[in-house]
């Protein structure tokens, strides 16, 4: 997914300018580690006592997951609290198509035509911004539109934590079976008896 969002991505697109490439590859990153750490679960989990090792690398992969879940939801949701000024500053340097896409955006309801950022000092003169323009500046709608974007990934970070800590806690609880069907094995084994279906 995070492959494909980076295939999308366009010059001049709103988005760009509330979702950094920083922020998008490290998505990519954590996607490929919950698919790798999976992979490892799967096969701990296919045959438990024989690959003991799969099973607590797992356990940690999973630690490491969500770690990193909450570090970037950590890191979206602080951008969030600085929204206003971040884009103040962040306007000049944007080019002037992204300007542009949110000069003219009439996507957002509620939101109709603005000019520049606080004031039509800042904008960039196409389509109904001229020299002459009285439209409000596009401040709000920047914030509006960002922190709609930034509230959505920084609650699917913090939810599929949730998810992950009932997967540890599965994990745990596997491995201490495993631990104790291991145990019976072994005791068996004594008592002369065989286990070659062992899982």
């Amino acid at each position: 997914m995070g492959t494909l969002w980076l295939a999308q991505s366009a010059e001049g697109a709103p988005r760009d300018a509330v979702i950094s490439r920083e922020v998008e590859q490290a998505g990519t990153f954590i996607g490929a580690l919950v698919a790798a750490t999976s992979l490892v679960g799967f096969v701990g989990g296919a045959a438990p006592v024989r690959r003991k090792g799969f099973l607590i690398s797992f356990t940690w992969l999973i630690v490491a997951v969500m770690l990193t879940e909450l570090g970037m939801g950590g890191v979206i949701w602080f951008k969030t609290l600085r929204m206003r000024s971040l884009f103040a500053t962040q306007w000049a340097t944007w080019p002037d198509t992204l300007k542009v896409a949110f000069q003219d955006m009439s996507s957002l309801k509620g939101y109709g035509q603005c000019c520049g950022y606080h004031d039509n000092l800042t904008m960039v003169i196409s389509g109904a911004c001229t020299v002459t323009a009285t439209f409000p500046g596009c401040e709000e709608k920047v914030s509006v539109f960002a922190d709609s974007y930034l509230r959505k990934l920084y609650t699917s970070l913090f939810g599929f934590t949730v998810v992950n800590i009932i997967v540890f806690v599965s994990a745990v609880i596997l491995l201490q079976a495993r631990n104790d069907e291991e145990r019976y094995i072994r005791i068996g084994k004594k008592e002369g008896r065989t286990y070659k279906n062992a899982i």
